[in-house]
């Protein structure tokens, strides 16, 4: 394969990925859970308050969001292009690892192929979340770790070092990857041709751990004990299920990337040390986390397949590897070839079929009724911009009408989520009495009992219904 069929394929499949996001984009798959707005808000607060609304969230994301919303002040979109645009970076990131570890054009594109139409790479680069980020600087990690184990390069150790620790600012599995590429480096000293130094290696270990210790030593309250303390809710048979290991061994057999295991289980037998090495700081993070998890009882929140997401994208160059060279077979032999040609097209078929699985599960997420929602309170806001909203919030699904609506200063929450608390409005007397000292002209409710009690009192007039959404103005408010 010549460099100009390379590069001029590399780039059409780019521009395929970039319609792959906007075909599913245009079909209503904003979000697959209520974290993406919680996320949101999140930025929006650090950029126009500096304020934060969980300690517990690490830091990468809101200031990434936040700088592009004070650039561009759009809150459902403007997430979703900067996690667009990392999800192709995760792409090309994921390519220039298939090159590190192979040294293969064929390898290298079908990496690009593969990598553009995988369902949670797809999933995560439409919901705008830390997850994309983190993958994408994870495979960075990776290629470099790569290319420092087949060169011995130096520059390339410490920039390994300096995207790794980039990660471990945007999620905490970014703690454990530190952990694995440090001790993996040092285990080369004894096992490995490598002339790494003792000081590069303490140069290394300080630029890993360098924000997980001042982070966990800075930050109250202690942010472990509150992710902790989240992931406890489950039930044991639940625990055992959203496990990362039986997770990621269940969704990469459903999409069919488990074959890249194959090509791992290889290398880890027959190939050099540096593939072992590889494997090792790989998918040694994803046992320990999954150790961590199960000795704790505790499991990933949302969609348990989140969280594995840069372990499948760590698995792709395997995959493609495998595809490419035709089991491992002389490419030379014809049958070889069809054979792996078929294979290919039925891993990129389950791929696509596992993205609308994904996207048909999502849909409760984020509703197109819940975004007009917010579009029509954007509307009366700017009319009147000192009207104050009341929004029913027993649960987090307000935070969606928040992000529509652009303007989140302007509404007060019924009751808290998080805590069991006395809601403002009872169901009970008259709502202008209630409201009329707090500035608040309209009411966003969903429940069926706010609803009823609503629809009959003479305070309120219904202005729309979305969905399960339905809008109410105070009477003497207008």
């Amino acid at each position: 394969m010549t460099a100009r069929v390379f590069y001029c394929s590399a780039a059409a499949v780019l521009v395929l990925a970039i319609c792959y996001h906007i075909f599913f984009f245009s079909r209503g798959f904003y979000s697959i859970g209520w974290d993406e707005s919680g996320r949101t808000l999140d930025a929006y607060a650090w950029a126009s308050h500096g304020t934060e609304l969980s300690r517990a969230w690490l830091p990468f994301y809101r200031i990434c969001a936040g700088l592009a919303l004070r650039t561009f002040p759009d809150l459902f979109l403007t997430p979703r292009i900067i996690v667009g645009l990392y999800g192709l970076a995760s792409i090309l990131a994921a390519a220039w690892l298939s090159h590190e570890l192979f040294q293969s054009r064929r390898t290298t594109l079908l990496t690009l192929l593969l990598s553009g139409f995988f369902s949670q790479r797809v999933a995560l680069s439409l919901a705008p979340l830390s997850d994309i980020m983190f993958i994408s600087v994870i495979l960075l990690t990776m290629a470099l770790f790569a290319r420092w184990s087949r060169s011995g390069s130096r520059y390339s150790l410490l920039l390994c070092g300096l995207f790794g620790a980039l990660a471990t600012t945007i999620r905490y599995e970014g703690w454990v990857f530190a952990a694995a590429i440090l001790m993996t480096v040092l285990a080369s000293y004894r096992f490995a041709a490598l002339e790494t130094e003792w000081r590069d290696m303490f140069i290394l270990g300080l630029i890993l751990f360098a924000f997980p210790v001042i982070w966990a030593a800075t930050v109250p309250p202690n942010p472990i004990k509150v992710i902790i303390a989240d992931a406890r809710q489950y039930s044991l048979p639940q625990v055992l299920r959203k496990n990362p290991l039986v997770e990621f061994m269940y969704s990469n057999i459903f999409s069919l990337n488990c074959i890249g295991g194959i090509a791992v289980l290889q290398s880890l037998r027959r190939g050099a040390w540096r593939y072992k090495a590889i494997a090792t700081a790989s998918f040694g993070p994803l046992l320990v986390a999954s150790l961590i998890l199960l000795f704790t009882r505790s499991a990933q929140t949302g969609p348990s397949w989140r969280m594995i997401g840069v372990w499948s994208m760590l698995l792709m160059p395997f995959t493609a590897c495998f595809l490419a060279n035709g089991f491992w077979v002389s490419v030379k032999d014809r049958s070889n070839r069809m054979l792996a040609s078929c294979l290919t097209v039925l891993v990129l078929g389950a791929f696509v079929y596992d993205t609308f699985r994904i996207e048909r599960d999502s849909l409760w997420a984020f509703p197109a009724s819940e975004r007009q929602a917010g579009q029509y309170l954007n509307e009366r806001i700017t009319a009147d911009p000192a009207t104050k909203i009341l929004i029913e919030s027993s649960r987090y699904f307000f935070l969606n009408i928040q992000v529509g609506s652009q303007h989140p200063d302007r509404f007060v929450r019924n009751s808290d989520p998080a805590h069991e608390s006395v809601p403002i409005l009872p169901r009970k007397g008259s709502v202008s009495d209630t409201l009329k000292h707090q500035g608040i002209g309209l009411l966003v409710f969903q429940s069926a009992a706010y609803k009823n009690f609503l629809d009959v009192s003479p305070d309120v007039h219904k202005l729309k219904d979305f969905g399960p959404w339905s809008i109410y103005e105070l009477t003497s408010a207008q």
